[in-house]
């Protein structure tokens, strides 16, 4: 997706997974076949006419890049089968990239971005350590001060098996002046923030099962009140008392 590519001060740079897959074909008479396939993770610099700067090539094989995030000299990104290794990569010398820190958690980030200073908010799925089947969705918080040694510092298991939010950026928001992190889940709309010392709190939990387009559930605040958007409806939640306000219809 977008967050896979960006480009910073002259330079491009982009992570990808490559996914090689083979077919055998044996004949005796009778065609019989076998199967490999196999992939691995590489991050490229490119100059502007799209020659290969510096790369690191071959990362977590058997795995498959879940999200990216580029903070200016940093790069961050998380590579999955059963566990979550999540890299921090100093890109200051676009010629000679390389990994600063490796994390492995249970689960993994599918989406990233920074998160007021020294902070990097994940949004994902916890997953079985030894199957890597995901079990539900997962609110991570990294401290990246320290770019040798990035730590997940706060998590939190969200009451929700899946959420959009993390293949469509659109649907999360993640404000860390007002230090709101909002979301839809399955057919609830969460309201979260993040307490240095304590972690994530939940402060809403807004109930979307009744609106049939709950899958495009949007939010946004104005002043000291929260909106929950629907294509059928707006539903205002106090950002002071976090209680629901009303719940206008639409059309």
């Amino acid at each position: 997706n977008q967050f896979s590519m960006d480009e910073y001060e002259g330079a491009f740079r982009i992570v990808t997974t490559v996914d090689y897959w083979e077919q055998r074909i044996y004949t005796d008479g009778v065609d019989s076949y076998e199967y490999d396939s196999s992939n691995y993770n590489n991050l490229y610099t490119l100059d502007q006419d799209l020659n290969i700067l510096g790369k690191i090539e071959n990362l977590a094989e058997d795995e498959t890049v879940k999200s990216v995030r580029f903070d200016g000299d940093i790069g961050y990104f998380v590579t999955f089968r059963q566990t979550d290794p999540l890299f921090a990569v100093d890109l200051s010398d676009p010629k000679s990239p390389r990994v600063l820190s490796t994390l492995k958690i249970p689960g993994f980030s599918e989406y990233l971005q920074t998160y007021g200073t020294n902070l990097l908010l994940g949004l994902g799925y916890q997953a079985d350590e030894d199957t890597g089947i995901t079990q539900g969705v997962k609110l991570s918080m990294f401290d990246t001060s320290d770019k040798r040694n990035v730590t997940e510092i706060a998590t939190a298991a969200v009451d929700a098996d899946w959420t959009i939010a993390g293949s469509n950026h659109k649907a999360i928001l993640a404000n860390a002046e007002k230090n709101l992190i909002a979301f839809p889940a399955e057919d609830d709309y969460f309201i979260y923030r993040y307490v240095a010392g304590t972690g994530f709190e939940l402060l809403a939990k807004v109930d979307m099962g009744s609106d049939l387009s709950s899958w495009y559930l949007r939010g946004l605040f104005i002043g000291e009140n929260f909106y929950v958007l629907s294509e059928s409806s707006v539903t205002i939640v106090s950002l002071n008392s976090y209680d629901v306000l009303a719940n206008v219809k639409l059309g």
